[in-house]
Parts: structure tokens; sequence; C-alpha cells
């Protein structure tokens, strides 16, 4: 292709690369960085001004130093050069890269020699994570080889800056804003607190694009992002995230922008939305002109070939004959590997122009295949059993060395038809299956663990921790591997709750557990994100000072030396301790108040230290080293303590009871 004239910017546009998924697996594990390496040289070949990457350029955001080294050696093929990059930056850039000390594009570097710029936005896979709230994209842009723009520091007030480019008439003005959960994003919009900055000068002449990389469907109430949200005066939005290629612009009449998905250019699960053709896109802006759009097909990547099949819309076949239904399905997956094998060799014909059609050459690329057969039994027939048939993967593995996956080629699943129940239980486990298919469903035919753990939380009430808070936290353990995002998110939420318990002045004055448990429920509910209101605290402060006479005076009566400690079944103080000494054998528990608690408190080293405390430790040790009490009287000292605590104690502590324990303790000091 040749050059661009000089009032034309032509732009290459890709999305969702994920370099780095699946390298572990020895046929698939090179297709995401090889099919980037071709992005790259499509790139360079059409003498593009400038990349636009819309998100999810990587699989995780720690990538193995395999693809960072794959994507720099891409990068610095394709990018730098002696071509002279024509756009003349308008703007202040320091506005959009504040983050760093690197405040300016990489192509007016001295030290750089950039011929084609890459402007880059972070997903949800390669999102800024850590205490320097550092993602894979910062380290490119430190090394100069990418300008990464449209990063998000506060989710709860989003300020959109553009950067503004000029090449002869025609004039670009960028967006970008990178990837934000999406139900934060909705309230964040919807409270008003995005906003945009607009170029003053010349209005009317600027071309607005913009880069997201959200939910583009509502996969929930809020959990997507509505084009409506975006403001009108924007011509074109490129849409990350989503998989599925749609190789045109899509007009919204209210709005009266365009929007372009571009999808994913290597296959991350076997679902339809991803057996799609893939595709980058070539974007030529000319002012007074409307915007033309070429797209390119990507040879590189596999192919995949995806079939949905009902057994019992084939007639030869009868419920019981699982031999039959077998053969049926290995001939409708040797339909799908010619198929396959066709499509590839037409992709390269030029290498395989001389291959027999009954041929297998290995130097054809495996390809994807995925048959998913409904083996339920006819609606019309609700007493009907369904069809036998083999395990998935023993049929799956008839076709190893002739697929990429040959694991998973079979899936089975049931349609979804109405369930005869009788029972509340029979009902529960129809709902309960009914749900599981539909997660199935939605999920592209792959079941993921963070799935599972999403409808899970969905469908209980933790008494402590917010559900959606636990769900991230979750999706970062799994997915991200981030091995202390549990421990960081528990800890945050319990501070939180532990300091707005603590301001409470009435929670000083009581040791009744129920009442505390009471509060941190009504915590719990405005932790996620409402404050404390005032009612809450109002009510909360009367239902804890009505029993604070009561409390006082009961203490007063029934004070003693008992060891109680924590139970499962009611958190504080309501089993009496088992320990070895003679004198708490023979005491007995009081129900409504402890004298002992068990803490678990980090010292300076961050190491756990449990201790036993009692508001009258020191008198009693006073008199027992007095009187020259017994061994079993000087069982209550410190170093027995430790040993009851660590054996017995500990065993009936739980993440709640450790809460109230530290509370209490925090009130007394």
């Amino acid at each position: 292709m040749d050059y661009p004239d000089e009032n034309t910017i032509r732009i290459l546009i890709t999305t969702d690369n994920h370099v780095g998924y699946n390298e572990n697996e020895p046929i698939t594990g090179n297709d995401s960085w090889k099919t980037f390496q071709e992005i790259m040289m499509i790139a360079k070949n059409n003498k593009v001004d400038m990349i636009i990457q819309g998100g999810d350029l990587f699989h995780v955001n720690n990538p193995t130093k395999k693809s960072l080294y794959q994507v720099m050696k891409s990068l610095r093929l394709a990018c730098m050069g002696d071509k002279p990059c024509e756009l003349e930056l308008l703007s202040d850039p320091s506005k959009v890269f504040h983050y760093n000390e690197f405040t300016n594009v990489n192509y007016e570097d001295p030290n750089f020699n950039i011929s084609i710029p890459m402007f880059a936005i972070a997903g949800n896979h390669d999102d800024a994570t850590g205490d320097s709230f550092l993602c894979p994209m910062d380290i490119l842009q430190v090394g100069g080889l990418v300008n990464h723009f449209g990063k998000v520091m506060e989710t709860d007030n989003i300020k959109v800056v553009p950067l503004l480019f000029q090449k002869g008439d025609t004039k670009l003005a960028l967006y970008g804003m990178a990837s934000v959960r999406d139900e934060r994003l909705f309230r964040t919009f919807k409270d008003g607190n995005v906003t945009f900055e607009v170029p003053a000068m010349r209005e009317g002449e600027w071309f607005n694009i913009m880069c997201v990389h959200q939910n583009h469907t509502g996969h929930s109430n809020t959990a997507f992002l509505p084009e409506q949200f975006l403001p009108d005066f924007l011509d074109i939005v490129i849409w990350g995230h989503e998989h599925e290629c749609v190789p045109h612009l899509v007009h919204n009449p209210t709005k009266n922008f365009d929007v372009l998905q571009a999808g994913s250019s290597v296959a991350t699960s076997l679902c339809e939305a991803e057996a799609q053709p893939k595709n980058v896109f070539i974007l030529e802006l000319k002012y007074n002109l409307q915007p033309k759009l070429i797209p390119v097909p990507l040879n590189s990547v596999r192919t995949f070939v995806m079939r949905s099949v009902a057994l019992r819309d084939v007639p030869h076949l009868r419920p019981h004959d699982k031999e039959g239904i077998t053969r049926h399905l290995v001939e409708q997956v040797e339909e799908m590997i010619s198929e396959a094998n066709e499509q590839t060799k037409e992709k390269i014909a030029d290498e395989y122009s001389n291959v027999n059609d009954n041929d297998i050459d290995p130097q054809i690329p495996l390809p994807l295949i995925r048959l998913r057969v409904d083996y339920s039994g006819p609606l019309h027939d609700l007493a009907s059993i369904d069809y036998q048939v083999e395990n998935p993967r023993r049929v799956s593995n008839k076709f190893v060395g002739r697929v990429a996956n040959s694991n998973n080629v079979i899936q089975f699943f049931k349609s979804k038809k109405r369930h005869l129940t009788t029972t509340k239980r029979n009902k529960r486990t129809a709902s309960s299956d009914k749900d599981i298919e539909t997660l199935i469903d939605e999920a592209g035919g792959e079941l993921e663990v963070q799935t599972l753990v999403n409808d899970l939380l969905a469908k209980m009430q933790l008494s402590l921790l917010p559900e959606v808070g636990m769900n991230e936290a979750v999706k970062k353990f799994v997915e991200k591997d981030e091995k202390l995002a549990l421990k960081d998110f528990i800890d945050r939420e319990i501070d939180n709750e532990v300091d707005i318990l603590f301001s409470n002045k009435d929670f000083l004055q009581t040791n009744n557990p129920e009442h505390i448990k009471s509060l941190i429920k009504q915590v719990k509910r405005s932790n996620n994100s409402v404050p404390f209101t005032p009612q809450q605290t109002a009510a909360a402060e009367d239902l804890l000072s009505a029993n604070i006479d009561a409390e006082s005076s009961n203490s007063e009566e029934h004070e003693s030396n008992e060891d109680i400690v924590l139970s499962h079944e009611d958190g504080l103080g309501k089993k009496p301790a088992r320990g070895n000494t003679e004198s708490t054998r023979k005491k007995k528990p009081q129900p409504e108040t402890s004298s002992i608690i068990l803490l678990e408190e980090a010292d300076e080293a961050n190491n756990i230290d449990e201790r036993v405390f009692s508001e009258e430790d020191e008198d009693m040790t006073a008199r027992r080293n007095t009187q020259n009490k017994t061994k079993a009287s000087r069982a209550i000292s410190t170093s027995s303590t430790k040993r009851i605590s660590g054996s017995k104690a500990k065993s009936s502590r739980t993440p709640k009871t450790d809460i109230l324990s530290s509370l209490l303790a925090r009130k007394r000091r």
C-alpha cells in the first residue's frame, strides 16, 4: 500500500491480542504472539501513521519473560525506523501521561527513532495492580515502545483528557479510558462523575475517537457500559473486551456516533463468538470526508470450526444405542476437520496449492474443533430418557494429532425444558441445574471458576464482607495469580469496619457480642459503596445504649475468673474452655459475659502472636504470687495461657470471632 497523502491519517486498529494465552500448551502456545507479529507487520507494510490498541495486549497483568520478549521484539521491528512520523501533537501530553516521569509521546523523544507510534489502553486482563499501581503497559511506556494513555487513577472521579493530533488539514482528538469494573463505572457515569475535556479551539473540525474496554452487552443490570452513557460529540468508539469481530461500523442513531468492535486476535474460549473470522482494521481519516474502514483478515489465526447438533433431530438414532451415537458424532467431527483444513488451505493457498484434499499435511496448522451435542430426549415427551452418550474426553481423544484441542472436541449439554417437580427439593434441584446450564451458555460453553464463584456469592449473604468485593478478589487470585488478593481485601475491609465501629462512643461501653454482631451487619451493608448514615448510626447507638445498664449490672454480679473461649456456634462467650487446668474444669461458664478474650494481633514483624487477655489478669496474678498458690492456680499465667490458646482455643476460632475479639480488645485499651 502506498503512503497516505498529506491530509490523510491512516490508523491500524486492534484489540484483545492476549499475548501469552495458553503459552504452556505445546500445540497452541505460540498462537497469540505469532498473530501479534502479523498485526505489527500489517501496520508496517501498510505504512500507517499510528496504531491504536484497545486493551488486553497481554493475557495476564504479570506476563512471562517470553511474552514480554515477543511483544517488545514485534514493536521494535514494526514501530522503529527511519520513516518520519507526520503527526503533529497539539495538546499538552503531560495532562495524559501525568502518572510517570515520561510525559511526552515517544515519537517526539530524541532518544528514540519511532516511525509508527502505538497508543494503547489497559484492559481487564493487563490492568494496573499492586502498590505502585503498574501494568505491563507502563513497562512498555518506560521503554519507549508504547504510549500508554487513558489510565484511570480514581474510579469514582474520572476525567478523560484527549491527545490532539494534526496532519495537514485533518485533526484528530484521541480519547481513552482503561478498563474499570463495570458496576463501578456504571455508578460513576450515573452519578455524573465522568467528565470529558473538549478542545475549545477550532470547534467542529476535530474527528473524535474514543477507546473503551468494557462489557458491550448487558450481562446484568449494571455490569456493562451502555452506549448512551458516552457523549454525543464522539465520532467513532473503538470497543474492546468483546471478542466477537464485527467487521463494519455500527451506527448509534441516538448518540449519532459509530461503534467498531474489532474483536480478539486469538480464540481464548471455544464459543460461537470466537469462531467468527478474525480481522484488524485500517481506518483512514480525511477532513470533510467520511471515514474509510478497511478490514484486513488475519492469516496466522488458527482455523476454528464450531457446530451444534441435537441427537433427537437425527431419525436413525435411538437413546440406548451408545455405539451408534458415538459413530455419528465421530462422523460429524471428521466432516468438521475436513472443512477446517480446506479453510486453512484457502488462507495460505500459495503454500498448499499442491496438497491433495484427502492428505493430511503435517505442516498445516491443526484446527480447533468444537462440536456441541444436545443429548436431551424429545421435548414433547417429558417422561422420555436422555440419549446415552460416551465420555466426552474418550471421544475427543480419538482425534489426537489431527486437532489442536484433542481433550475437549466434544461438549455435551442438555437443552432447557420444563421439569416435572412435585416437591420443593426437586424444584430447587431443577432450578439449580437450570442456573448452571444458563451460566455455561453465557460463558460460551466454558464454565470457569469465576463464574461459579460469582453465582455462589449472588445467592448467599456474607455476614461481614461485601459480595462484590469478594468476587473481584477471587477473580484476581484465580485469573491474575495475585496470591495476596484475598488477604489484602479481607484486611482492608476488616480495618474499615473496625474503624467505623470503634468510632461509635456507645460501642466502647458494651461487651454484648450479639449487639456487636448486629452492628457489624449494618456496617457491612453500608461498607460496599454507601457511607454509614446518621440514621443508621443513631439506630445502632440506641440499640447499644439500651442495654448498657443491664450489661454493667450483669457483669458486676457475675464477675469471676471463668475461662471462656470463642465458639463456632455463636462466635463469642457460648462455650466453656476445655483447658488442662483443674480450675478450668471446675468452673461453670456464664452465657452472657466473658472475662477472657482470644485476641490475634500482628507485631511489627507481621508475625501472629496469640495471647489470652483478661480484665482481672493483673490483679489475679498479684494475689496468686503473694499467696503462693498451687500449680493449678498458676495455670492462668502467661506461659500457660499461650499453650491453651495455641491448642484448644485455636481450634474454635473463626474469622468472625477474631474480629469480635479484636474489637473488644481495642475497646479495653
